[in-house]
């Protein structure tokens, strides 16, 4: 007897099909909180040229696990599967930049929020004074550079009809495709642009000095819907002070 063909619709369900989460007691009994960073996203979690993880939610997630008497073990991800490899277990909370969405709210448990975002250019600077305004970036001349799988590819989708779209592997090549004036701009977080545009003087500069209108967002962190107590103990440990002292450390804007 034949075995019935799986459709292409039984497939994205059974791999969107998420994995029961590790229960608070058993994250607890092992000592490590398995913590997943794409560690591609500067000031909040990048890797420096040794090779070391650095950033705010790096430190973020290690005084999270003190406060929790656990070690904290990093496990690199990407933006196109941060959220596939959540709901296979592979780690328990995902950091480094994850920006609150309506659909990780609905598939996902969200932290409160943590640092205020929202959407900007940055650019070469040889150009950053052309590109103040959406209407001025997306002109067919303007070349915008954009990696897959978040919220900066979401809105390049949604907003960028004609300027010419590179499309690169990552948000490292992202800037560094700026840097070597192969592409003029790219669509980034306030966050990730205020890092730049004071680390890089004079080579990359904030075409938009204000988020674009309806971009108004939050970097938050995210565990699977059935981790509620994980949830809980993490929003309980960001009402200390400790993510204000790291975000003066790291120079982030948090709400007055």
């Amino acid at each position: 007897m034949m075995k019935p063909l799986l459709t292409p619709l039984c497939v994205a369900v059974i791999f969107s099909a998420s994995v029961q989460a590790r229960p608070m007691a058993e994250i607890q009994n092992s000592g490590t909180l398995k913590v997943g960073v794409p560690g591609d996203y500067a000031p909040l979690a990048w890797q420096d040229s040794d090779g070391k993880l650095k950033g705010y939610d790096i430190d973020m997630a290690n005084a999270l696990g003190q406060s929790l008497a656990l070690k904290v073990e990093f496990i690199r991800t990407s933006w196109p599967d941060l959220s596939r490899d959540l709901a296979a277990d592979k780690f328990d909370v995902a950091m480094g930049g994850v920006t609150a969405t309506p659909q990780r709210a609905a598939q996902f448990g969200l932290t409160a929020p943590i640092v205020p975002n929202g959407k900007i250019a940055i650019a070469n600077c040889r150009v950053s004074g052309k590109l103040g305004s959406l209407a001025q970036i997306d002109r067919p001349q303007v070349k915008l550079v954009v990696n897959p799988g978040g919220t900066n590819q979401s809105f390049v989708d949604s907003n960028i009809k004609q300027a010419h779209i590179m499309r690169v592997k990552n948000n490292v090549d992202n800037l560094q495709a700026l840097r070597d004036s192969r592409a003029d701009v790219m669509i980034t977080d306030l966050i990730e642009g205020d890092y730049y545009h004071t680390q890089e003087p004079g080579v990359l500069c904030m075409a938009t000095q204000t988020p674009f209108s309806g971009t108004a967002s939050s970097k938050v962190y995210m565990v699977q819907k059935d981790n509620a107590a994980l949830l809980a103990r993490i929003n309980a440990w960001l009402g200390g002070e400790t993510k204000i002292k790291l975000a003066q450390k790291w120079k982030i804007r948090l709400p007055e």
